[in-house]
C-alpha cells in the first residue's frame, strides 16, 4: 500500500513540474534567439503595423487600387529638367522607389491606408507629388516589410524614383529621427524641394512612438514631356 501511495505522489509531482519545465525551456529558446539573431531582423517580425495622424487614410471598402506598369530602365534620349507631371488618384501605384545601397526596391502608392501599406510604400496625399517644386514628397512604409532596411541608409546614398512621367534622382543629405507627433520633417517648404522617407523605429514590444528615416534633395530630373501651358512648371 505504501509503495502504491509513493507512486501516486511521484506521478502527481511529474504533472506539476512538467509545465514549469516546458515554460523554462521555451523561455530559454526565446532568449537564445534574441541574442543570436540580428536584432533588427527579430524586430522586423515582432514590431508590426504603424499608423498615425500624420497620414491621410481611407476605408478599404470600395478602394480602387490601380497597379501601373512602371519602367525602371534607361530614360528616353530626350528628357527635360522641367516637365509635365501626371497626377495620380488615391490608391494608384504611380512610382517605383529604389535604394541600391540597402536593397530597397518597392512600388509607391498614392495615399495611405492599411491595405495599401500591405502592398508597398505609401505617399501622404498631404505632401507634394514627386517632381513638384517647391515641395516635400513624404513616403513611408512598414518597418517589418518594405522599409526594414531604411535605418541603414547613409548620408550620400542615392535614391531613385521612377514614374510614368519621368525619372528622379535624389541624394540623402540627412538621417532623421522624430516623434510621431512631430511634423517638422513632414511640412511642405515654401522655397525648397525635398524627398522624405520614414518608418517606425524598431522595437520589440509595444507601439513605436519614434520615427526614423532620411531627408533627400534632388540632384537630377528627367521629365519625359515638357510642361503644357497651365501645367506643372
Amino acid at each position: 500500500m505504501a509503495e502504491q501511495t509513493e507512486k501516486k505522489r511521484g506521478g502527481a509531482a511529474i504533472y506539476v513540474i512538467t509545465p514549469f519545465l516546458l515554460l523554462l525551456l521555451t523561455g530559454g529558446i526565446l532568449i537564445l534567439c534574441y541574442y543570436l539573431a540580428p536584432t533588427h531582423r527579430l524586430q522586423k517580425y515582432l514590431n508590426i503595423a504603424f499608423m498615425d495622424n500624420l497620414k491621410t487614410s481611407a476605408q478599404s471598402d470600395g478602394l480602387r487600387i490601380i497597379e501601373n506598369e512602371i519602367s525602371t530602365g534607361s530614360a528616353p534620349d530626350e528628357t527635360y529638367s522641367e516637365g509635365e507631371i501626371i497626377y495620380p488618384t488615391f490608391g494608384e501605384q504611380y512610382a517605383k522607389l529604389e535604394i541600391d545601397s540597402v536593397g530597397i526596391n518597392v512600388g509607391v502608392y498614392y495615399g495611405v491606408n492599411p491595405e495599401l501599406l500591405e502592398r508597398g510604400a505609401c505617399q501622404s496625399t498631404q505632401s507634394a507629388i514627386i517632381g513638384e517644386t517647391p515641395g516635400n514628397a513624404v513616403i513611408d512604409a512598414h518597418v517589418n516589410t518594405f522599409f526594414s532596411e531604411l535605418a541603414d541608409v547613409k548620408v550620400g546614398d542615392t535614391v531613385k524614383l521612377y514614374t510614368n512621367y519621368g525619372q528622379f534622382t535624389y541624394k540623402v543629405t540627412e538621417q532623421i529621427e522624430f516623434s510621431k507627433d512631430d511634423k517638422r520633417y513632414l511640412a511642405v517648404p515654401k522655397d525648397a524641394e525635398y524627398l522624405t522617407l520614414y518608418t517606425c523605429k524598431p522595437q520589440v514590444l509595444g507601439s513605436a512612438d519614434q520615427r526614423v528615416g532620411v531627408r533627400c534633395e534632388p540632384v537630377e530630373k528627367k521629365f519625359y514631356s515638357q510642361s503644357k501651358e497651365g501645367g506643372a512648371e
